[in-house]
């Protein structure tokens, strides 16, 4: 709508500019150069041109500040007083127009009674101009068909205003339900995972917790697996568990979750858990890391070593050696895996990669304008990302 957007198109600020030249123009013929003054004597001939390119000048800028024009077309109409024969109606009726669409109902009524109030000058200054014929009559057709041009002016601003105003509630009332349905699916899918994944997880647990405890006098390397598989899955669960937060949380600050843990904490005890796996881990920490970073970059971070250490495990086995390196900048981190050797995949677990772990988390990287590389480098598989630390990443100045 051009006359509620204060922004528009270079196309419709030249019809805008054709408008206000056209209503100017009109008004420049209406007057037709009568300067003859209510008390005697004449207006100089270069007034009435003047104040109109001004006029015109300022409803230029009725867009942004449409009661400021509307005051000041309405104060020129008191030019009328002074030279009866001069009506400037044209500009009183767009800055009408242009207020109309852009204020609140009470401003709005007190615009409209304003205009009234100045046609209702004009009306009966017009009678006086045309004293020749008959005065009611005259009267009453000027009275008339300004009392309609404004009411058309200004009820089509009042249309357009409440034409907007209903179409951006419709837009509210539509992003809730979206959010409220997205909110329900969040929770749905909370639901299902808490239901079966939790529940399976939990069993693995406990059954690996069982036999190792059955089997106090068996090979070492049994207990050993046991307890690999008891501390994955009690990561995994409380991992899960936080999943589940997150989708339970609100949709905006759902990070809250994964706040409280301790990222270094909790990459070591990835890297130990993977360690008992068979995997040789050596880890280079190089800079210092910032205080309250946000908790996306840092889940970020576990996510891209827990990826690559995962994919490790499943194409290059046991035996592998790993070296992690994350270096910490004034304005970004680094986080590199590089991997060599091992075993080879062990048929079960390579069969179960779906090949889109590095493609999610290559996604993730990009929601915090950082990014990732990937792929095999000479002797093995290498995986570098660079995370920028913007402000909303640190709260305090780091030096």
């Amino acid at each position: 709508m051009a006359e509620l957007s204060p922004e528009a198109t270079p196309l419709r600020r030249l019809a805008d500019v054709a408008l206000v030249v056209a209503v100017g123009g009109i008004d420049l013929a209406a007057w037709g150069g009568d300067r003859q003054l209510l008390g005697g004597g004449s207006l100089p001939l270069w007034v009435v041109p003047t104040a109109a390119v001004l006029l015109c000048t300022t409803l230029l800028a009725r867009g942004r500040f449409p009661v400021t024009v509307w005051a000041v077309a309405w104060c020129f109409t008191a030019v009328n007083i002074v030279v009866p024969t001069y009506f400037p109606v044209g500009y009183l009726l767009v800055a009408t127009f242009a207020a109309a669409c852009r204020v609140s109902a009470p401003a709005a009524r007190l615009i409209l009674a304003g205009s009234a109030l100045s046609l209702g000058l004009f009306t009966y200054h017009n009678r006086l101009a045309g004293a020749a014929a008959p005065e009611l009559r005259h009267f009453l057709v000027a009275g008339t068909m300004w009392a309609l041009a404004l009411g058309v002016a200004w009820g089509v601003g009042r249309l357009l205003y409440l034409r907007e105003h209903r179409a951006l509630a419709t837009q509210a009332r539509l992003a809730a339900d979206a959010e409220a349905a997205l909110i329900a699916q969040r929770l749905r899918l909370a639901h299902e995972l808490h239901d079966s994944v939790s529940g399976a997880v939990a069993a693995m647990i406990l059954h690996a917790a069982a036999a190792r405890a059955f089997t106090p006098d068996g090979h070492p390397k049994v207990a050993e697996a046991l307890a690999v598989i008891e501390n994955a899955g009690t990561q995994a669960m409380s991992e899960l568990h936080d999943l589940l937060g997150l989708l339970r949380a609100p949709i905006e600050g759902s990070h809250a979750a994964h706040a409280g843990r301790s990222a270094p904490a909790t990459l070591e005890s990835l890297i130990e858990l993977n360690r008992a796996g068979g995997l040789r881990i050596r880890l280079d920490t190089d800079g210092t890391r910032p205080p309250n970073v946000d908790p996306d970059i840092d889940l970020a971070a576990y996510r891209l070593v827990q990826e690559s250490l995962t994919n490790v495990a499943k194409h290059a086995g046991a035996g592998a050696t790993v070296d992690i390196s994350i270096g910490w900048r004034r304005a970004s981190v680094t986080v590199a895996v590089r991997s060599r050797g091992g075993n080879g995949p062990v048929p079960q677990v390579a069969r179960l990669s779906t090949h889109q772990g590095l493609a999610g988390l290559a996604q993730r990287l990009q929601t915090l304008s950082g990014t990732v590389e990937y792929g095999p480098d000479g002797t093995g598989w290498s995986v570098v990302s660079e995370i920028p630390l913007n402000p909303a990443g640190i709260q305090e100045n780091v030096s």
